[in-house]
């Protein structure tokens, strides 16, 4: 089916057209080797693209890896002030001893028979 496509298309070309020139056929190459150079430069840059959104995912990625690391420690540090404010409020009221009343200082007695320096 594909080769009785391809010869009617040919008889009916060669019918219309006639033969084309040897001039034409140059110029139909060299344009396809242009398009062919264009469409090579352009992959380039399309792999180069490819690369550069590859390490710009990486990077992404490592950086929202250390985010939600960070995250992580600021919810523990979070509970960890939360629970020593609980301590510090249980501390501060919590009733606080009372001092004891400070005695005055006793002097010791003189032995017996001794006259006592404090009376005289």
């Amino acid at each position: 089916m594909a080769g009785k496509l391809a010869g009617i298309t040919i008889a009916l070309g060669m019918s219309l057209g006639g033969c084309a020139s040897i001039q034409s056929v140059i110029d139909a190459q060299d344009t396809a080797n242009a398009a062919d150079q264009h469409a090579g430069a352009a992959r380039a840059r399309a792999d180069e693209a490819y690369g550069i959104g590859s390490d710009a995912r990486a990077i992404g990625n490592n950086a929202l890896s250390s985010a939600q690391q960070a995250n992580e420690k600021a919810d523990a540090t979070a509970a960890d002030v939360d629970q020593l404010e609980r301590r510090v409020s249980n501390l501060e009221n919590r009733p606080q001893p009372q001092k004891k009343k400070a005695r005055p200082h006793r002097r010791a007695l003189p032995p017996i028979g001794q006259p006592n320096p404090s009376n005289s």
